[in-house]
């Protein structure tokens, strides 16, 4: 089943599942922000690598269950499977977005 989402987070989602991290950043506004791991990364160059690095890290794909829209935030849990423990997990993808690009992102458990 898919879970009906804005554009730029199912290409989010699309592009992390493929570890495209040059696309997954293309998702994200010029000066976005992406909080993970008690870590803050800013503009795409970081958001890139920030992707490359957990792809690589955990080689992790987020299936989406959940979608909730309260503009301009899109809250989404996914399940999501890789080399981590506790994997499969519950985690929550919270999305701010400005027309078609993210400009925050928030990842918790």
């Amino acid at each position: 089943m898919t879970i009906p989402m804005p554009a730029p987070v199912s290409d989010y989602f699309l592009h992390a599942n493929a570890h495209d991290a040059d696309a997954v950043a293309v998702c994200f506004s010029q000066d976005a922000e992406v909080r993970d791991e008690g870590h803050v990364y800013r503009g795409r160059d970081a958001i890139g690598a920030w992707n490359r690095a957990t792809s690589a890290r955990y080689g992790a794909t987020a299936h989406p269950v959940s979608c909730e829209m309260t503009p301009p935030r899109c809250i989404v849990q996914a399940e999501v499977t890789g080399n981590f423990p506790g994997s499969p997990a519950r985690i929550i993808f919270d999305f701010s977005l400005d027309g078609p690009a993210i400009t925050a992102l928030a990842i918790r458990a």
